[in-house]
């Protein structure tokens, strides 16, 4: 159950104590008047602290956005890269029909983008041993 008491100290209220030590209503009014003064600079602090904080993971944030942005241009400037090569590489097969760079894939699993860069080149060295070895996959008129 709660009580009401007073939640002036005993010795504020005048409560028990001698009249001639009663503090007056107006030293009160100073005293919760300094202690909102301090609270209010405490949680200023606070929000500046708060604020500085917020500022320097906004801009990490801002920073990696710019490299993840960076890497993708790089990325995507690689596959247009390798699919000209492997174009290049199947030139004289007419039999198969080249289409312009294809778009990505989006039902791939998500994974480390290094990941996806050595399996682009892995198959591209794949393709490149392969046409090494023309009679599997040129034929024989195309030499």
């Amino acid at each position: 159950m709660i009580s009401h008491a007073s939640v002036v100290p005993a010795q504020r209220s005048g409560d028990g104590v001698p009249e001639a030590a009663a503090v007056s209503a107006v030293e009160r009014y100073k005293e919760v008047a300094a202690l909102a003064g301090e609270s209010v600079e405490r949680m200023r602090d606070a929000d500046r602290d708060r604020v500085r904080e917020l500022l320097e993971r906004l801009a990490a944030s801002q920073d990696r956005m710019a490299d993840l942005i960076e890497q993708e241009k790089l990325a995507q400037a690689g596959v247009r890269l390798l699919w000209e090569a492997a174009v290049d590489l199947l030139w004289e097969e007419r039999w198969m029909r080249m289409s312009p760079v294809p778009d990505p894939d989006e039902s791939v699993p998500p994974r480390d983008q290094r990941d996806y860069l050595i399996a682009m080149d892995v198959a591209y060295q794949a393709l490149e041993d392969t046409s090494q070895k023309r009679g599997l996959l040129f034929r024989k008129g195309s030499a």
